[in-house]
């Protein structure tokens, strides 16, 4: 588990245990007798639409009630899940199928599927072909999704809700994220610095700031961006051209992910740990 100095780690490990055996099946909520959860290799992190946090992870895609601690494995079907997105009560995710493979799972690569309450799991695009280590959705355009392939440093583009991509620009990226009020504006973390997009993702620019490894947007500011450098430093800034960063602290360990709610708590992913403050970094309380 990653820990946090500069900054007091506060908090309760809620949960209960996921292990290999029973991946396959949703954990029963967690009590006070509980394990501390356990979700190994974690890839990616995002808030869903009722509060929950959702894992996307090597043994499938968990969903965390922060309140309670419980934690299920979203569709009950276990597999490895790299890119993770949310928009309303929809799931998009990539990566490659399980030992107990889903019908809507295509290897090597599942391309593009998603989750919803009413479906389940479903298959979108790509089938077979594409493996999105990144996905991005914003709030100001339910139908674009962005994803960086990891076969080629390209930006895919999808306009229709994922159903179809193209390519949008050339593009060698660690992380990707759009503004949560305007779809026109991409931040992307690349090993020569910050790059936005502020025409959807045909062209990118070098953007001030720190080098950053894992970003996320910010929707309580305007232009919002929160991110981790590679010496694991916490930072606050926007997409702005003028726009001043504030160092929050360091994540020792390395960050795997990083999200940002409405309420404007931070969540930042280790390997197999999740922890998340509230108050800008000043306080952190770990969950996974």
């Amino acid at each position: 588990m990653f820990s946090y100095s500069r900054r007091l780690l506060a908090g309760t490990i809620l949960g209960v245990t996921v292990s290999l055996a029973v991946v396959a099946c949703s954990p029963a909520p967690g009590s006070p007798s509980s394990a501390p959860p356990t979700i190994q290799h974690i890839h990616d992190i995002v808030f869903s639409s009722n509060g929950d946090l959702l894992i996307g992870s090597h043994d499938g895609v968990y969903a965390v009630e922060l309140d309670t601690g419980d934690t299920s494995l979203v569709g009950d079907v276990a597999f490895d899940s790299m890119g993770l997105a949310a928009q309303g009560e929809t799931i998009f995710v990539s990566g490659h199928p399980g030992a107990d493979n889903h019908d809507s799972f295509v290897a090597p690569h599942i391309g593009l599927v998603k989750h919803t309450v009413e479906v389940g799991w479903e298959q979108l695009s790509l089938a077979g072909t594409t493996d999105f280590h990144n996905l991005g959705t914003t709030p100001a355009d339910p139908d674009f999704i962005v994803g960086l392939p990891s076969d080629r440093p390209v930006l895919l583009r999808s306009n229709d809700g994922g159903r179809t991509f193209a390519d949008a620009s050339e593009l060698s990226a660690r992380d990707i994220s759009i503004d949560s009020d305007d779809a026109n504006v991409l931040t992307a973390t690349t090993a020569d610095g910050l790059m936005v997009s502020r025409d959807g993702g045909d062209t990118f620019s070098p953007l001030a700031g720190p080098t950053l490894v894992v970003i996320s947007p910010d929707p309580t500011r305007e232009g919002g961006i929160v991110g981790v450098a590679p010496d694991g430093e916490l930072w606050i800034g926007s997409t702005a051209p003028d726009a001043e960063w504030t160092s929050a602290g360091i994540v020792e360990g390395g960050a795997a992910a990083i999200v940002v709610n409405d309420d404007g708590a931070i969540a930042v992913a280790g390997e197999s740990s999740v922890a998340i403050s509230r108050d800008g970094g000043e306080t952190w309380t770990t969950v996974i």
